[in-house]
């Protein structure tokens, strides 16, 4: 992810997650308490699958703001904001 969508996520699509409240831990540790795991083991396989949700929020939402930017510039007619002279190709 570049740079500009990580502070980007942080500030912005980490809250709306939240609020969403889409990982949900409590669900989670309540469905792996039906597996023969020790607790240590539980904790584990939670604070992996919370790290996998993490990276894969916040890939979608870089791949989203991206999208979203992209075909906004479009749809405003400033797809391409560099004067003709920088698009040409010398002869």
């Amino acid at each position: 992810m570049t740079s500009i969508f990580e502070p980007l996520f942080d500030t912005y699509g980490d809250s709306v997650m939240r609020e969403h409240g889409v990982f949900d831990e409590t669900e989670l540790m309540k469905a792996l308490d039906g597996l023969s795991l020790e607790q240590p083991a539980k904790n584990e396989v939670c604070d992996l699958l919370f790290n996998c949700y993490l990276r894969w929020s916040t890939a979608a939402f870089a791949v989203g703001a991206h999208l979203g930017l992209s075909l906004g510039a479009q749809t405003s007619g400033h797809a391409d904001r560099r004067p003709p002279s920088a698009t040409s190709r010398p002869d």
